[in-house]
Protein backbone atom coordinates (compact mmCIF):
# COMPACT_ATOMS: atom_id res chain seq x y z
CA UNK A 1 0.00 0.00 0.00
CA UNK A 2 1.15 3.58 -0.99
CA UNK A 3 2.25 5.73 1.84
CA UNK A 4 -0.86 8.17 0.76
CA UNK A 5 -3.41 5.37 1.21
CA UNK A 6 -1.82 4.78 4.52
CA UNK A 7 -2.31 7.90 5.69
CA UNK A 8 -5.73 8.22 4.11
CA UNK A 9 -6.32 5.17 6.63
CA UNK A 10 -5.02 6.70 9.38
CA UNK A 11 -7.05 9.56 9.36
CA UNK A 12 -10.51 7.48 8.62
CA UNK A 13 -9.19 5.62 11.53
CA UNK A 14 -9.22 8.67 14.15
CA UNK A 15 -12.33 10.13 12.36
CA UNK A 16 -13.95 6.51 13.76
CA UNK A 17 -13.50 7.87 16.95
CA UNK A 18 -15.84 10.71 16.58
CA UNK A 19 -19.36 10.10 18.48
CA UNK A 20 -22.02 8.50 15.48
CA UNK A 21 -19.71 9.18 12.99
CA UNK A 22 -19.13 7.08 9.35
CA UNK A 23 -16.24 7.86 7.75
CA UNK A 24 -14.87 6.64 4.35
CA UNK A 25 -11.45 6.39 2.48
CA UNK A 26 -13.17 6.99 -0.92
CA UNK A 27 -16.13 8.78 -2.51
CA UNK A 28 -18.65 6.14 -2.02
CA UNK A 29 -21.42 5.87 -4.68
CA UNK A 30 -24.23 6.53 -2.45
CA UNK A 31 -24.01 7.65 1.55
CA UNK A 32 -26.83 6.34 3.41
CA UNK A 33 -26.12 6.83 7.17
CA UNK A 34 -25.12 10.57 8.18
CA UNK A 35 -23.04 11.51 9.64
CA UNK A 36 -20.43 10.96 7.26
CA UNK A 37 -17.12 12.12 6.10
CA UNK A 38 -14.89 11.18 3.20
CA UNK A 39 -11.19 11.66 3.11
CA UNK A 40 -9.68 12.93 -0.21
CA UNK A 41 -5.90 13.51 -0.90
CA UNK A 42 -5.71 16.86 -2.08
CA UNK A 43 -1.66 17.83 -2.31
CA UNK A 44 1.03 16.34 -2.21
CA UNK A 45 4.26 17.89 -1.73
CA UNK A 46 7.75 15.90 -2.06
CA UNK A 47 10.35 17.19 0.35
CA UNK A 48 13.97 15.43 -1.06
CA UNK A 49 16.70 15.75 1.99
CA UNK A 50 19.93 13.80 2.05
CA UNK A 51 19.16 11.84 5.09
CA UNK A 52 16.02 10.67 3.48
CA UNK A 53 12.99 11.91 1.75
CA UNK A 54 9.83 13.19 3.18
CA UNK A 55 6.02 13.69 1.79
CA UNK A 56 3.91 16.01 3.33
CA UNK A 57 -0.25 15.71 2.17
CA UNK A 58 -2.79 17.94 2.30
CA UNK A 59 -5.99 16.09 2.53
CA UNK A 60 -9.53 17.11 2.55
CA UNK A 61 -12.12 15.69 4.57
CA UNK A 62 -15.87 16.41 3.24
CA UNK A 63 -17.88 16.46 6.59
CA UNK A 64 -21.72 15.72 5.89
CA UNK A 65 -24.61 16.31 8.13
CA UNK A 66 -28.15 15.43 7.67
CA UNK A 67 -30.08 18.52 7.64
CA UNK A 68 -33.43 17.52 8.82
CA UNK A 69 -34.42 19.58 10.59
CA UNK A 70 -32.11 22.29 10.09
CA UNK A 71 -31.08 23.59 13.30
CA UNK A 72 -30.64 20.21 15.10
CA UNK A 73 -27.90 19.78 11.81
CA UNK A 74 -26.28 23.07 12.09
CA UNK A 75 -26.00 22.27 15.69
CA UNK A 76 -24.18 19.08 14.93
CA UNK A 77 -21.68 20.89 12.38
CA UNK A 78 -21.25 23.15 14.85
CA UNK A 79 -19.72 20.45 17.22
CA UNK A 80 -17.69 18.79 15.01
CA UNK A 81 -15.81 21.86 13.90
CA UNK A 82 -15.27 22.84 18.11
CA UNK A 83 -11.50 21.63 19.14
CA UNK A 84 -12.18 21.61 22.56
CA UNK A 85 -16.02 20.20 23.46
CA UNK A 86 -16.67 17.93 25.90
CA UNK A 87 -16.89 14.20 24.62
CA UNK A 88 -16.25 12.77 21.20
CA UNK A 89 -18.15 14.81 18.53
CA UNK A 90 -15.47 17.20 17.71
CA UNK A 91 -13.68 15.74 14.37
CA UNK A 92 -10.92 18.54 15.30
CA UNK A 93 -10.30 16.93 18.89
CA UNK A 94 -10.27 13.63 17.93
CA UNK A 95 -7.52 13.78 14.91
CA UNK A 96 -5.70 15.74 17.59
CA UNK A 97 -6.03 13.14 20.04
CA UNK A 98 -3.42 10.88 18.20
CA UNK A 99 -1.27 13.31 15.68
CA UNK A 100 0.39 10.25 14.33
CA UNK A 101 -2.94 9.07 12.60
CA UNK A 102 -2.62 5.92 14.11
CA UNK A 103 1.07 5.96 13.35
CA UNK A 104 0.92 6.58 9.44
CA UNK A 105 1.95 9.84 9.75
CA UNK A 106 4.60 11.75 11.86
CA UNK A 107 2.97 14.41 12.11
CA UNK A 108 -0.52 16.30 11.31
CA UNK A 109 -2.59 18.95 12.32
CA UNK A 110 -6.03 20.46 11.09
CA UNK A 111 -4.82 23.32 9.46
CA UNK A 112 -8.18 24.87 8.19
CA UNK A 113 -12.23 24.19 8.02
CA UNK A 114 -13.75 26.05 4.72
CA UNK A 115 -16.95 25.53 2.70
CA UNK A 116 -19.14 25.57 6.04
CA UNK A 117 -23.25 25.35 5.63
CA UNK A 118 -25.85 23.69 2.79
CA UNK A 119 -25.07 21.48 0.23
CA UNK A 120 -27.33 20.51 -2.18
CA UNK A 121 -28.08 17.09 -3.43
CA UNK A 122 -29.81 15.73 -5.77
CA UNK A 123 -33.24 14.72 -4.46
CA UNK A 124 -33.50 18.50 -4.41
CA UNK A 125 -32.85 18.82 -0.83
CA UNK A 126 -29.76 19.38 1.45
CA UNK A 127 -27.48 18.46 3.81
CA UNK A 128 -25.27 20.86 6.48
CA UNK A 129 -21.42 20.45 5.57
CA UNK A 130 -17.71 21.53 6.00
CA UNK A 131 -14.98 20.47 4.97
CA UNK A 132 -11.61 20.26 7.01
CA UNK A 133 -8.14 20.60 5.58
CA UNK A 134 -5.63 18.22 7.19
CA UNK A 135 -1.67 18.39 6.63
CA UNK A 136 0.55 15.30 8.10
CA UNK A 137 4.19 14.82 7.07
CA UNK A 138 5.59 11.52 7.05
CA UNK A 139 9.53 10.58 6.43
CA UNK A 140 9.98 7.89 3.52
Amino acid sequence: MSVFSDMIDGLVTRLGTVTGLHPYNHPPDVINEYPAAVVLLQRVNLIPALGGDSVEVEMKVVYLQAANPSDEAFSGLYDAIDPAPAGTTSVVKQIRADRTLDGKADDSEVVAVENIGRRAIESGGFLAGADFIVKAIKRI
